[in-house]
């Protein structure tokens, strides 16, 4: 835990009662004192001011605890050898216990050995200098700052659903009291970057930070790992002292050494946030200094990475089912309206018919009759499509997605299929090429790869702009592949994630048609045939989709 900035509230315990030996330097009541024990004499300037301390004696409790020896210390000065007593104000205090010959108790913070110390300290008047009693404290010093950082944390991440400006203030927290630098990194539920968060003590450490990450995210092969190290993301990471073999091991190519190498971290700690057994992001923690981070250091970033991960999840849950209402409530008003529409025009053509046999009208021309029919007929086929879209999803829903499987040519399927599209193809005023490799046998549903292939032409016609639509068929001795593809409106990079989410469509139902439910469909039955379906699209460049499937179907 790094230091805890401010001055420590300075405290009065009993002090220890200070034996007079006989001899100055007899020290024989402090050498087995399971505290530690330091004797220090003033040393002054020619005007008599007392400047510095020199050391006369520790005793083994001191010397372990300071990690010098007493052979290192003696007659050395104190400001020599821990310049924070000077800066700290200690200086300054142990200098008016000689001049006042009042005690001087508190709780102070030295860092040893590239390690936080905290020591309760007892400075007693001796000659024309001192006698230190001390014994260490780090432990209880770091559960309280702990435990006060990790309630302050919960409360700024529970006080609000905004998680991103929490996740930032958190970040902004934990420099300087933890490390010196921060990263933070959160992706929502469906994988994808929700937010990343650098914060560190130093404007030139952040901006390098942001250069790595900018360059991690960027990396087109393999896992990038943690800032793009070459580290796995799944476990908590402690790397104690980075020395500069190791990151050169843990570096993917030069510019990125180059960049670790100027950020220059001395320690790293990585923990993942995990939620119901998902991956959530990881908080990373650094030192650029001397000051290395331990196993202690660890347990609290995983301690704290806990309550990030519940909260970052409960959040995610809220915007979710939030979402889902939103997204129902959207689904009902879309379905209203695309059921409404077939069953007005059947309405109209029955009244119509209805009116004409009331009033014994036996003359109607067969022309207009059988456009009335007609009219009657597809009205009624879509709103059929329209019901079994619904009941697809209810079984699909419930596990109850059953296949008959049996050898199908996908070849002659998709022949017969764009036959059956000739007359959409004309209206939209866009031709299907059919480019076919020969037979593509395989054992499959007939009727759920012919509601795939459906789907999918329909939906190249519904938004190919009126130009050609291409279906491929191959197969080699394992697969087989559909490719349909189309020049029209195509996708932006933001729908494409969610393109075969259900109820999720990629453009206005204002323009275009559907309760949004034909590729959430279409990937459900290939991937219940054991295949795999996915798009290749942007903006104005039309869409290719691609279905590949297991000549044996897994369902």
């Amino acid at each position: 835990m790094s230091k805890l900035l401010g001055a420590a509230k300075s405290i009065r315990p009993e002090c220890p009662e200070e034996p007079t030996p006989s001899p100055v330097d007899d020290w024989a009541f402090a050498v087995d004192h399971p505290d530690g024990y330091m004797a220090v004499s003033a040393v002054r300037n020619n005007t008599g001011e007392l400047v510095d301390f020199r050391w006369q004696y520790a005793n083994s409790a001191a010397e372990t605890m300071m990690g010098m020896t007493l052979a290192f210390v003696r007659g050395r000065g104190i400001v020599e050898l821990l310049p924070d007593a000077r800066s700290r104000g200690v200086h300054t205090r142990f200098a008016r216990v000689v001049e006042t010959g009042e005690p001087y108790v508190d709780e102070v913070y030295f860092p040893l050995a590239n390690r936080e110390r905290w020591f309760r300290l007892v400075a007693l008047k001796r000659g024309d200098g001192l006698s230190i009693w001390f014994n260490d404290i780090t432990r209880r010093k770091r559960e309280e700052l702990e435990t006060g950082f990790l309630a302050g944390a919960s409360h700024l991440l529970t006080a609000s659903l905004d998680v991103e400006s929490a996740l930032h203030e958190l970040a902004r927290r934990c420099v300087p009291l933890i490390a010196d630098a921060c990263v933070l990194q959160v992706m929502d539920s469906r994988g994808q970057p929700l937010l990343l968060e650098t914060a560190a003590n130093e404007p030139v450490h952040e901006a390098l930070l942001d250069e790595v990450l900018r360059r991690a995210s960027t990396q087109t092969t393999g896992e990038p790992g943690l800032m793009g190290l070459m580290l796995p993301q799944d476990t908590p990471q402690l790397l104690t002292e980075l020395t500069p073999s190791l990151l050169q091991s843990l570096t993917r190519d030069a510019e990125h050494l180059r960049l670790m190498e100027a950020l220059g971290p001395h320690s790293l700690l990585a923990v993942p946030l995990r939620a119901r057994g998902r991956p959530l992001g990881a908080l990373i923690l650094l030192t650029f200094t001397p000051r290395t981070l331990g196993m202690e250091d660890l347990h609290f970033a995983e301690d704290l990475a806990d309550r990030v991960a519940l909260s970052v999840d409960n959040v995610l849950l809220f915007r979710e089912s939030r979402q889902a209402v939103a997204q129902r409530d959207e689904f009902f008003t879309v379905a209203a309206h695309e059921l409404r529409t077939p069953t007005t025009s059947l309405k109209l053509n029955v009244q119509s018919l209805l009116r004409s046999a009331r009033r014994g009208e036996a003359g109607q021309t067969p022309s207009s009759l059988m456009a009335k029919l007609e009219n009657i007929d597809r009205n009624a086929g879509r709103l059929n499509a329209l019901v079994n879209e619904l009941l697809d999803v209810t079984r699909i829903h419930a596990g109850r997605l059953r296949l008959d499987l049996e050898q199908v040519d996908l070849t002659a399927l998709v022949q017969d299929v764009a036959a059956r599209f000739e007359l959409p193809a004309t209206q939209a005023h866009s031709p299907i090429h059919l480019e076919l490799s020969g037979p593509a046998v395989g054992s499959w549903d007939r009727l759920r790869l012919e509601q795939v292939v459906t789907n999918l032409l329909s939906n190249a016609l519904k938004y190919g702009a009126g130009k050609p639509v291409r279906l491929q068929v191959s197969a080699d001795t394992t697969c087989a592949r559909l490719v349909v593809r189309d020049e029209g409106i195509g996708i932006s990079p933001e729908s494409l994630p969610r393109l075969f989410g259900r109820f999720e469509r990629a453009v206005s139902d204002r323009h275009y048609g559907g309760l949004g439910l034909g590729l959430y469909i279409t990937r459900q039955i290939v991937e219940a045939l054991g295949g795999h379906v996915s798009v290749v699209s942007a903006p104005g460049a039309g869409a290719t989709f691609t279905v590949e499937l297991p000549l044996q179907a897994t369902g």
